[in-house]
């Protein structure tokens, strides 16, 4: 059986100090922590890592408004947070 660890949306507008749609700032650090503890064992145990991230069209007007405009594509906010361990270029 082939695994791989997918990273979901650990993009800036989520998870970053000037994010537009944040997840609960105190969980932000512990979240990372564990992440970059998976990706590191992935790595160790020769699994690919994949990091998916969502990029929203900036003509999704209504959709936009509803996200606070987070993670529009070609935008600083939707690049994954730099505190994120990237140890391969798999990314969608």
């Amino acid at each position: 059986m082939n695994s791989a660890l997918i990273i979901l949306d650990v993009q800036k507008d989520f998870v970053g100090d000037q994010a537009r749609m944040p997840v609960a700032k105190h969980q932000v650090v512990p979240m990372l922590n564990s992440i970059n503890t998976m990706i590191s064992k992935a790595e160790k145990a020769e699994i690919p890592v994949v990091y998916i991230g969502n990029e929203f069209e900036m003509r999704q007007f209504v959709s936009n408004w509803f996200r606070k405009n987070a993670a529009i594509k070609n935008t600083i906010g939707a690049k994954l947070d730099e505190r994120l361990q990237v140890v391969s270029n798999h990314y969608f």
